[in-house]
C-alpha cells in the first residue's frame, strides 16, 4: 500500500512537471516565481500577493483574489500595479485582460455586464448561438481557438459566436518577477480547447509588463496537440468606450486595404468610416471594416485610437506575420446600451467560418504544430505621444488605401 501511495504521488508530480516544463521557459538564476493555478497538481491558490518587500525591485506589485456574490462567485483576478499603469488579468475567463488604468486614462469600456462572469452562468447556445455577449465586458477578449465570428452551422459542428476560448479557465498560471535585462512581470497561463471528437487545441500566453512603462504585451502560442491537422482562428477583441471613444475620434492606421464586412455596414458609404460621430440613438446598427494593414520589414504594424482632442490615445503594435487581418467595430450606440469600439487584430476576418476558409483566411495546423502572435497594447497619456505615434504609423504608410464597398461577407 505504501508503495501505491508513493507511485501516485511520483506519478502526481510527474504530470505537474511536465505541464510546468511544457509552459515555462528555464528562468534564470535569482528570478522569482510563483505557481498560482495548476490543475495536474490539483492547486488553486485563492488569495496570493507579492511585491518589492517580497521579491525586489520597487515601484509594483501584484496580487491574487478570489471573487464572490452574484454570477462572478468564484471568478479569480490577478491585479498588477507595474508603476505606470494597472490592468486586471482573468484566470478564470481564458487569461483575458478586464480592464486598464494609466493616470486619468482608462483602457476599457461601460458594458451593461457590471460582473465579471464564471463560465458556469454562461450558455453559448442561447439565442441562436450568441450566448458569448451575456458576459461581454473585458479591454481584450479573444475569439478562438478553433472558431470566430458568427453562428453557424459548418457540416456537422455548431459554431456558436466567438468560439470557447473566453469561457474556459486556466488550467495552469504562473507568475514571474525579472530583474534583468530590464524589471518586467511575466503571466503565464495555459487554456485548453479541447473536445473528445473534436477540437484539440492548447493556448498557451505569456502577458508580459515592463516596470514604470504603460504597456503590456500578449506572446501566445496555440498548438495543434492531436497528431491529425486541425484549422485554428484566434481574434483579439479589444475594446474601448470613453474618454478615447466619443464625437470626433480617429481610428489612425497604415491601411492597405479596407472595405465593410456586410451590406448594413456599407450603408452610407466610406467616407467616415475611420471616425466617430458619437451615441446614436435607437435604431442604429453597428458596423464593422475589415482591413490589411502595411507594415516595416520585419512584418511589425501600428494601429491607433485618439481622442477627439488628441491629447489621449492606444496604440496597439502586433506582428502581421501570426496577426494578417485588422477589424474595426463601430458600435456607437446610447451609453448604457453598450457604447464601444472594437479594434481586432486577427487570422481573418469575422464572417462565419465557412466565408472566411472559403477566402483562404482559416489557418490550419499540422499534427502538434503552433502558431505564434505578438501583441502589445500602450496607453498615450500625451498629445507628444500621440503625434509620435500618428508619426510612427504615417511612415510606415507606403501608399493611400484601396476603399472598397463591396462587403468581404454576407
Amino acid at each position: 500500500m505504501a508503495q501505491t501511495r508513493r507511485g501516485a504521488g511520483m506519478r502526481q508530480i510527474l504530470a505537474t512537471l511536465a505541464i510546468f516544463a511544457f509552459s515555462s521557459p528555464a528562468w534564470a538564476a535569482g528570478e522569482q516565481s510563483k505557481v498560482l493555478i495548476d490543475s495536474a497538481a490539483n492547486l488553486a491558490t485563492p488569495e496570493w500577493k507579492a511585491g518589492p518587500a517580497e521579491w525586489g525591485g520597487k515601484g509594483w506589485s501584484v496580487s491574487l483574489r478570489t471573487l464572490h456574490g452574484g454570477r462572478q462567485e468564484g471568478v479569480q483576478v490577478i491585479e498588477v500595479n507595474n508603476g505606470a499603469m494597472t490592468f486586471t488579468i482573468v484566470p478564470t475567463r481564458g487569461f483575458e485582460v478586464w480592464k486598464a488604468q494609466a493616470g486619468s486614462l482608462r483602457l476599457g469600456w461601460d458594458s451593461p455586464v457590471k460582473e465579471i462572469i464564471h463560465p458556469s452562468y454562461i450558455r453559448l447556445t442561447d439565442n441562436g448561438g450568441q450566448g458569448w455577449v451575456a458576459g461581454f465586458g473585458g479591454l481584450m477578449v479573444r475569439g478562438g481557438l478553433a472558431s470566430f465570428g458568427s453562428p453557424v452551422q459548418d457540416g456537422t459542428q455548431q459554431l456558436t459566436l466567438h468560439g470557447h476560448v473566453d469561457y474556459l479557465p486556466a488550467s495552469f498560471v504562473s507568475v514571474r518577477y525579472e530583474a534583468s535585462p530590464v524589471p518586467r512581470l511575466v503571466f503565464r497561463g495555459v487554456v485548453d480547447d479541447v473536445q473528445t471528437f473534436g477540437p484539440q487545441l492548447r493556448l498557451v500566453s505569456e502577458i508580459s509588463t515592463e516596470i514604470g512603462k504603460p504597456e503590456f504585451a500578449f506572446d501566445d502560442t496555440i498548438t495543434n496537440l492531436s497528431d491529425a491537422p486541425q484549422e485554428m482562428q484566434l481574434l483579439y477583441h479589444t475594446n474601448f468606450g470613453t474618454p478615447l471613444l466619443g464625437k470626433g475620434s480617429e481610428f489612425v492606421a497604415p491601411v492597405k486595404q479596407v472595405a465593410p464586412m456586410n451590406p448594413a455596414s456599407a450603408t452610407g458609404g466610406l467616407k467616415d468610416w475611420n471616425r466617430y460621430g458619437g451615441p446614436h440613438p435607437a435604431p442604429y446598427a453597428a458596423k464593422v471594416f475589415n482591413m490589411q494593414l502595411q507594415s516595416d520589414a520585419k512584418g511589425e504594424t501600428k494601429a491607433m485610437l485618439k481622442s477627439a482632442d488628441g491629447a489621449q490615445g492606444v496604440l496597439m503594435r502586433f506582428d502581421t506575420h501570426g496577426l494578417p487581418y485588422m477589424s474595426l467595430w463601430k458600435n456607437e450606440i446610447t451609453p448604457k446600451a453598450g457604447y464601444v469600439t472594437g479594434l481586432e487584430p486577427g487570422t481573418g476576418f469575422p464572417n462565419p467560418r465557412p466565408v472566411e476558409r472559403a477566402a483562404g483566411r482559416v489557418p490550419k495546423l499540422a499534427g502538434g504544430g503552433s502558431y505564434h502572435v505578438h501583441l502589445a497594447i500602450a496607453a498615450l497619456t500625451g498629445k507628444a505621444q500621440v503625434e509620435d505615434a500618428a508619426r510612427a504609423i504615417q511612415a510606415l504608410a507606403k501608399a493611400a488605401p484601396v476603399i472598397s464597398e463591396k462587403p468581404t461577407g454576407p
